[in-house]
């Protein structure tokens, strides 16, 4: 009886590590796409990480509406008209990004993730941060960028 049990703990060992073996040589997508998440709401990356030029300050990105441990990275290009957002998405989710809203002191940028109609669909847990962009009618400037965040069904 106790052979029995041995072989099902090797069994269970040699499953986990392949497992663990396969993650590490296909990746997850989140090395590609940014890496892990940051720790906190604060910008993670430093200048020469960030795809499109330098990082916007954090004090002016409100980042209040994502939701708890979205990353928060966002850099303006040289020419202060396109953000590139680091997005999160994961499984079956896809992310997106639109400019919902400029005025002369904000401008508000809505992170969509999208996942499918069918609730049936298998999906991995794997996690992914593809960087996005959008253009601005105007450069940045001073004005805050207002993250949000809404779900939605494809």
């Amino acid at each position: 009886m106790r052979w029995i049990q041995g072989i099902v703990a090797a069994a269970a060992l040699l499953t986990v590590t392949a497992c663990g073996e396969q993650t590490a040589a296909t990746g997850s997508g989140s090395a590609e796409a940014g890496g892990p998440p940051p720790a906190s709401k604060e910008l993670s990356r430093s200048p020469e990480e960030v795809p499109g030029g330098g990082p916007v300050p954090k004090g002016q990105i409100d980042a209040s509406a994502l939701p708890e441990g979205h990353p928060v990275d966002v850099a303006v290009d040289e020419g202060g008209r396109t953000l590139t957002i680091v997005a999160q998405e994961g499984g079956c989710t896809r992310a997106s990004a639109t400019v919902a809203e400029q005025t002369a002191q904000r401008v508000e940028v809505t992170l969509v993730e999208s996942q499918p109609a069918d609730k049936n669909t298998m999906c991995t847990m794997d996690m992914r941060y593809p960087p996005l962009t959008v253009d601005l009618d105007e450069p940045l400037g001073k004005r805050v960028v207002v993250l949000e965040h809404k779900r939605d069904t494809h």
